[in-house]
């Protein structure tokens, strides 16, 4: 159940619960429906058994036998000697029967039975009306309405039982189940979309939730607007302060960062002018440890506000952006020739900062230009959450040992170049820094092809 959304988990159990309720209202309708329809065939044959009774009577007085040897003889008509109200009693094997007997013979029977009788396992000594199921003469089940009696002037006891075959019983069974079945069915499914209707509805504010967490990763906004039902607005309240609260701590940090770059870049200049203007101006170890002070308070602060930045939600369009550099740098090198070509889809956005994005690529485009003999390719694809943006020349390129080297501070591979050897290796510390890489290998174009990896989105 893990695995499932809370959607289907709800739906799940919603669903498994109506289904067991509807079967068993099933099973429990059909079971009153069986137990109706026996009921009003018994109701029935008992119509039938009344009107028998009362067309019966005895051709003469009986009296018991006193000889056990020459037991006394029964002999029954009707009056007046007309058929019963149910014609198929008198049409053979009709499934409508009668039977007359006494605990030794068989009296008299309908004309249904032909030359077969009604066989009983048992008769029932108690007065009354009695009702089961047996055999009939085709080997059918037979519903049985059975009542003990005794003619005036007759000492005998007999029984007579009126029987109809369940056959229609069955088949009306059936089609109520068939019924039953339908509209039972009709009933889940009407249900279950109701339920669906229901928990899409009810769960409606937690897909408007996601959205807005997904507009606040992309920069668009900086807390939750909606309104929500109050049993999750204590939540986003809550979720909308702790963002607060890290904006003006990442502000407040940035700030103080910025004011301890400022405030540290003033006195190393001063020192670095007033090394120039005394006889420490040779000192080499002096200059060195100067330069790398000021790169620090550099990188540090860069990288306060490239955090912020993330935190904040910040975003740009690489196709925006590279196809500004690509029209600075195309006046910059116009004696140069070079043809650019620019395959970035228009729509794509990246969670970075415009301006770290154009230090970034600038420093990648600018370097292609440097060095590229007639064709620069700048292109970008989407592998999951990530953007990879390649900018290849065909230059002279460089080896494997030499991209490795050019992503340290300061190093470069010709002296004569302008420059200080800090644009690639700040190239690839702001891509670590936004959770990206940068890697340099050669490219098809002969060249050197730069491999940049960014988030497309802010990870909070």
């Amino acid at each position: 159940m893990k695995r499932y959304s809370l959607k289907n988990r709800l739906l799940f159990a919603a669903g498994g619960c109506c289904v067991v309720l509807i079967l068993v209202t099933g099973v429990t309708v059909q079971r009153y429906m069986k137990e109706y329809l026996r009921s009003e065939l018994v109701n029935k044959l008992t119509l039938s058994l009344d009107e028998l009774l009362s067309r019966l009577d005895l051709e003469q007085p009986l009296q018991l036998a006193t000889d056990t040897n020459s037991p006394a003889q029964l002999s029954l008509s009707f009056l007046p000697i007309t058929p019963l109200s149910e014609p198929r009693f008198s049409q053979p094997y009709s499934g409508y029967y009668w039977q007359i007997q006494t605990q030794q013979e068989i009296l008299n029977r309908s004309r249904s039975l032909w030359d077969t009788e009604l066989k009983f396992q048992h008769l029932d000594d108690e007065f009354g009306l009695d009702s089961f199921i047996t055999l009939g003469p085709t080997k059918q089940p037979v519903v049985v309405v059975q009542q003990k009696v005794k003619l005036p002037d007759s000492e005998v006891f007999f029984w007579v039982s009126v029987a109809q075959e369940n056959g229609s019983l069955a088949v009306a069974l059936e089609g109520v189940t068939r019924s039953l079945l339908i509209g039972l069915g009709l009933l889940a499914f009407a249900v279950m979309l109701l339920i669906l209707l229901q928990l899409t509805w009810g769960l409606r504010p937690l897909t408007i939730l996601r959205r807005e967490l997904a507009e606040i990763e992309r920069g668009d906004k900086a807390c939750f607007q909606h309104q929500y039902p109050q049993e999750i607005d204590p939540l986003v309240k809550d979720i909308n302060r702790l963002l607060s609260h890290h904006q003006h701590l990442l502000e407040r940090a940035r700030t103080n960062a910025g004011n301890m770059a400022h405030a540290l870049k003033t006195p190393l200049s001063i020192m670095q002018n007033e090394l120039t203007s005394t006889q420490l101006a040779q000192s080499p170890l002096l200059q060195q440890q100067l330069q790398q002070m000021r790169q620090h308070i550099e990188y540090h602060l860069s990288a306060s506000q490239i955090a912020a930045k993330q935190l904040l939600g910040t975003k740009c369009s690489p196709y925006t952006q590279c196809s500004n550099a690509v029209s600075a740098f195309s006046r910059l090198y116009a004696s140069r020739s070079i043809t650019v070509e620019l395959c970035v889809d228009k729509a794509l956005t990246v969670a970075v900062d415009g301006r770290d994005f154009d230090e970034m690529a600038g420093n990648l485009i600018e370097n292609a230009y440097k060095w590229a003999g007639t064709r620069i390719v700048i292109s970008a694809s989407v592998v999951g959450e990530q953007l990879k943006m390649t900018i290849a020349d065909d230059g002279p390129g460089m080896t494997e040992s030499e991209c490795n080297q050019v992503l340290e501070r300061g190093q470069r591979l010709d002296e004569q170049a302008p420059g200080h050897g800090l644009g690639l290796n700040i190239a690839a510390e702001m891509a670590r820094m936004y959770q990206g890489q940068l890697t340099l290998q050669r490219a098809s174009l002969g060249g050197l092809e730069a491999r940049l990896t960014l988030p497309l989105r802010n990870r909070l």
